[in-house]
């Protein structure tokens, strides 16, 4: 009898506790701190995908490549452009693939989907939900480790200006006075550069407007990148691009550009 009066408790118990680690394995919610918007878009670290939605992540650092890998899919990204690759599908994407300090972010809606999560956002309160395999995500923005006022950070007019600006750099010849008119743009170690020859590029690499974010690296200074397709390889599987680094400078109440660099890389082809 005492037997008996214990197993339906015990039994009832043992349901309970199976039905309630269920319910909580679904219900399992990660917090992810480190999400960043750029022009109303979020972005993620390279490493939230590899840790929780379930891919093989290889980064290139030569080529600043990235290839995600499932059991189904092979996802091509490269940073500060658009296009993806997908298998053998090139897509293109709401947000470029960015660099923000020697970390990689990529735009959370499309890997997420592509990766075949639920997403959602909450304008509110800032922040993304990911469902994915029985686990939640949620990606809040990271607070800004260099504080400036919006008032004082470059709008998007103004670096289209000087991209323009930049761009004009190839065709001196054309251009009179060229300390003069380069003055409101360049800083004067700029200009000076510019008038040796060492920072002039072909004439007909043209950069489009800046779609990527700028990276603030002080209350004064910031840095911003872009890139242009040169051409495909002989063999047609990949791209020749050369990257323009641009410091910016804020002085006198204006945003300026100090210095130049190029680089050249080769990345994967994604349809450019």
């Amino acid at each position: 009898m005492i037997f008996k009066k214990f197993t339906i408790p015990l039994l009832l118990c043992v349901m309970f506790a199976a039905f309630s680690t269920s319910s909580f394995a679904e219900d399992a919610t990660l917090e992810i701190g480190t999400g960043v918007l750029s022009n109303n878009r979020v972005l993620i670290p390279l490493r939230v995908v590899s840790s929780n939605l379930g891919a093989d992540v290889t980064w290139d650092k030569e080529g600043k490549s990235i290839q995600i890998q499932t059991d189904e899919k092979e996802i091509w990204l490269v940073v500060n452009f658009k296009n993806a690759r997908v298998n053998e599908q090139v897509i293109g994407m709401d947000s470029p693939v960015e660099l923000i300090g020697n970390t990689a972010y990529v735009p959370l809606r499309f890997v997420s989907q592509t990766l075949g999560a639920k997403l959602g956002w909450n304008p509110l309160t800032k922040q993304a939900t990911i469902h994915l395999n029985n686990q939640n995500m949620i990606v809040s923005m990271q607070e800004e480790t260099i504080q400036i006022p919006d008032s004082a950070k470059i709008t998007q007019g103004r670096l289209n200006i000087l991209s323009e600006k930049l761009n004009e750099i190839s065709g001196l010849s054309q251009i009179k006075q060229v300390g003069t008119y380069f003055k409101p743009y360049f800083t004067e170690d700029l200009i000076q550069s510019i008038l040796k020859r060492q920072d002039v590029v072909s004439d007909w690499i043209l950069y489009d407007a800046p779609e990527t974010t700028v990276y603030y690296t002080s209350s004064t200074t910031a840095m911003l990148s872009q890139s242009f397709v040169i051409g495909n390889t002989l063999t047609g599987d990949s791209h020749y691009v050369n990257d323009r680094n641009i410091e910016l400078v804020y002085s006198n109440g204006v945003w300026k550009v100090n210095q130049l660099r190029f680089n050249l890389r080769e990345i994967p082809y994604l349809g450019l």
